[in-house]
């Protein structure tokens, strides 16, 4: 009898699982291996020895399923607001900080329209589609010192700052355009063969 425990004490060692009744019958013959009485430790594996075949014969404990990394949940979250930066002037006398995010050629710019482009907000924030358009101008106009620019998009643009222009060289459907974001409250201008760069706001 006594055999018998200790080889189902091995057998149950090299089978446990983390689960019952594996778990119990394993501990029950450990126990009994610690007792230092003979009489009782025999009558313990006695005892011990009769859970053996149901121990032995339960089904095999079920691994855990692996843990897998689900997808993390999309979180619908509108972009950050990026805001617009404000040119020096802007900061001291005053001015709106927020247009809407402009998203066609029609839009670049058009802040300025509603105060006869007195106050432009230029500087980029999200939803911007470009940071510059490229047109061809149509005519212009130098009254009072300062270039105005029609272009064959539609749009006029007027210089804000800078030396007067004066007449051009070549005929207005010789120049082409680029207007871009600056800072100051003002888009930049650069006219094809033409060496400056103008702060212009838009007008139409």
């Amino acid at each position: 009898m006594r055999a018998l425990g200790f080889a189902g004490l091995v057998l149950l060692a090299a089978t446990a699982a983390s689960a019952d009744p594996r778990d119990e019958a394993l501990s029950a013959m450990l126990r009994c291996s610690g007792t230092s009485d003979k009489a009782q430790r025999l009558a313990c594996y006695d005892t011990a020895v009769v859970r053996l075949p149901g121990a032995l014969n339960a089904p095999a404990p079920q691994a855990p399923a692996p843990q897998t990394a689900s997808a993390a949940p999309t979180v619908a979250a509108s972009a950050p607001v990026r805001r617009v930066r404000k040119g020096f002037l802007s900061g001291i006398f005053g001015g709106t900080a927020t247009r809407a995010p402009q998203t066609t050629v029609a839009q670049f710019g058009i802040e300025s329209i509603a105060d006869g482009g007195r106050q432009s907000e230029p500087g980029p924030i999200d939803g911007d589609a470009f940071d510059k358009i490229n047109a061809r101008l149509v005519s212009y106009d130098v009254e009072g010192g300062f270039m105005t620019v029609n272009l064959d998009n539609g749009q006029a643009w007027r210089q804000t700052s800078g030396e007067p222009v004066g007449t051009l060289r070549d005929a207005a459907s010789r120049y082409t355009v680029t207007i871009s974001r600056g800072s100051a409250s003002s888009y930049v201008m650069k006219l094809s063969h033409f060496g400056r760069q103008l702060s212009v706001r838009r007008l139409k």
